[in-house]
Parts: structure tokens; sequence; C-alpha cells
């Protein structure tokens, strides 16, 4: 053992060395480590000591005891991160006077490939197709283009879009059951950037958002902000 090492405590000595022995690959997970009293004569300690050392490191989720058994390398611990994203239909709703939209596409189509793919259906099945821009205060803050499956709400195109959002009119007739959404820093096509009013080359924020009821996709839906924006949200860990 190094100089370093020898000058710690005799427990966490007894740490560190079986910290390096995981993160050296020597021990891998699922090895059994060295009883306490194999441990404590190794090291010339008491067994307490050597407890001492394989608990703190059971508490920190490197080891795992099992009673009868011994004392085991443990799985990694793994940290997810929830990214939850401000609800699109608060942001834009017409109950707020200073909200506004403009339909440039509604309408039944199939799904090609891809789309298909992502809503978990057929090749050619029948797809409803809308492409909305939402304002605020007359400025374009979001260019919106959905593709909704038709079996799941088949009267989506006969909605007044220019009363409810089409976000609104999915979360009220097949709310979600799970949501996912992928965001990106994008370079959008002449048609969108001239859509939201912005230089035909214009960093813009992308999110796609797939919804689910169930096990079944309902929608796949992105959305294009200027760069400009702000988009709320919040990460939990």
């Amino acid at each position: 053992m190094s100089q370093a090492i020898y000058s710690l405590p005799r427990y966490a000595q007894i740490k560190t060395y079986i910290k390096n022995q995981i993160e050296s690959g020597q021990w891998k997970v699922g090895v059994q480590i060295p009883s306490e009293n194999q441990l404590s004569q190794d090291f010339l300690v008491s067994r307490m000591t050597a407890r001492r050392a394989v608990q703190e490191l059971a508490d920190e989720n490197l080891l795992l005891r099992t009673p009868g058994l011994g004392t085991f390398v443990a799985e990694p611990q793994t940290v997810t991160a929830d990214l939850q994203i401000t609800d699109f239909t608060q942001q834009f709703s017409h109950s707020n006077p200073q909200y506004s939209n403009r339909i440039l596409s509604l309408q039944e189509t199939v799904a090609e490939r891809d789309v298909a793919a992502v809503l978990g259906i057929n090749q050619g099945d029948r797809v409803f197709h809308t492409i909305v821009v939402h304002y605020r205060d007359s400025a374009a803050v979001q260019w919106e283009e959905c593709f909704v499956n038709a079996q799941l709400v088949p009267a989506y195109l006969k909605q007044n879009y220019s009363k409810v959002t089409p976000q609104a009119y999915l979360d009220w007739v097949a709310a979600a059951t799970r949501v996912e959404h992928q965001v990106q820093a994008v370079m959008p096509d002449a048609g969108i950037t001239g859509a939201l009013g912005l230089p035909a080359i214009s960093a813009c924020l992308k999110v796609t958002r797939r919804n689910w009821r169930a096990d079944a996709v309902v929608s796949i839906c992105t959305f294009i902000y200027p760069g400009s924006y702000s988009l709320g949200a919040e990460l939990n860990i």
C-alpha cells in the first residue's frame, strides 16, 4: 500500500483497499470479499475496526451484506433523471387573450415508414396530420407538427382549433398515461423559420413529444421554438 494509505486511520485504510480492488476490476460485481476476520488479520486491527470499514462501504452501496453468506461487491447504483417540461396546454390556451394560432395543415394521410414506426402502427395506416403556429402577443413562439393515430382519436380533424389547441384536445379525449420527451438544438428548414418569422438560418430548440394511452401511442408531435424562447423545465433526480 502507498504511504498516503498508511497515513489514514486503520478503518479508512481498509475502505481504500476494498475500493481500489473494486475500481480496478480485481473484484467484480458479485464477488465475495474477505471476511471481517480475514481483514482484521491482514491489517492487524480489531474485528470491530474491520466491521466498521465494511459497514460504511455497505452504507455507500458498494458492498452487499448477506447474513449467513458473507459480503459481496454490489451492483453499481444508477441515477435516473426525470425532465418535466411545462405543460404546453398551459402555455398556449385560447383563454389567454395574448394567445392566437394559425393552422397550416389539417388533413388525413397515410403513415410513412418512419411515422408508422414511432406510432406503433403499420405503414399505410390512416393518420391525422396537423401543423400549427402558435403566437403570443402576435409574435410566433412555437411551430407544432403532429401525427395522430386515427383509430384512437377519430374526431381529431373535426375540431375547431381556433377554439381549442390540438394538444388540449388530445389531453381531453386521450389523456396520456406516459409521455416521452426528446430535446435538441437544431437549424430548421426555411419553411419552419419562415413560419416563425425568423431568418432562414436560425438556431432553434426542438422538442419531440410522444404520448401513450395505456400501451398504445396516441400521437407523436414536434415543437420548434425560436432560440430566444424560454422553455420552462424541471429536472428531478
